[in-house]
């Protein structure tokens, strides 16, 4: 028998999906820390899965699963609507929303924060 190993978090279904096409599968359940670990870490498989789409029934499948891993980070943490969206506002109030359609090349900012740092070499 193939075994192809995921370890990752799976939503609670997976295992009977795996058992009702005749297949076997191991998990296991998880700590609370490690939980907490790991939905975070889903967040951005799901992300990925999302720029990853094919279409708009593709990119509406993708967008589900994102919303619902984020409902799980956001029950885990006690992040309440009511947080996430004035959490919404603020950022959009700092730095704006997508309306423009702004591409960023570059930047001289050595002190612009962002999670993608960059791709490139700095030119002098």
């Amino acid at each position: 028998m193939e075994k192809i190993y995921y370890n990752k978090l799976c939503r609670d279904k997976v295992p009977d999906i795996i058992a009702g096409k005749g297949f076997e599968c191991d998990v296991r359940e998880v700590d609370h820390d490690e939980y907490k670990r790991e939905i975070v870490r889903k967040v951005f498989e799901e992300a990925s899965g999302v720029s990853n789409h094919s279409g708009r029934s593709g990119l509406l499948k993708e967008l589900a699963d994102l919303v619902i891993t984020i409902d799980a980070v956001k029950k885990e943490f006690g992040v309440s609507d009511e947080d996430l969206e004035e959490a919404v506002l603020t950022s959009i109030e700092e730095k704006g929303g997508y309306e423009d359609h702004l591409y960023l090349s570059w930047s001289s900012d050595t002190e612009y924060s962002s999670n993608d740092q960059g791709r490139g070499g700095f030119d002098d």
